[in-house]
């Protein structure tokens, strides 16, 4: 059991989490390699991904709730959180 984090109901036993990405940002993932010409560390660049920075968990009702708002009711929404 958890409690569904849009609704605020407990969930009933058994039933299965729904986690809702509400926020993410951008990173840059890189690795420190010795240069062999100059003997130093440099900083190199990997990838680029992004990172969930929030997480909503949710019952099957809270998901259909979350669907139903736009983007302004869901910011309003996550601010008062």
């Amino acid at each position: 059991m958890y409690k569904c984090m849009i609704t605020g109901e407990m969930s009933e036993p058994g039933d299965k989490l729904n986690k809702i990405v509400a926020g993410t940002r951008e990173r840059v993932y890189t690795r420190w390699v010795r240069n062999e010409e100059t003997n130093k560390w440099e900083e190199v660049f990997v990838s680029r991904g992004w990172e969930i920075t929030r997480e909503l968990n949710a019952t099957d009702d809270g998901v259909k709730l979350w669907e139903s708002y736009t983007s302004e009711e869901r910011a309003a929404f996550l601010k008062h959180m």
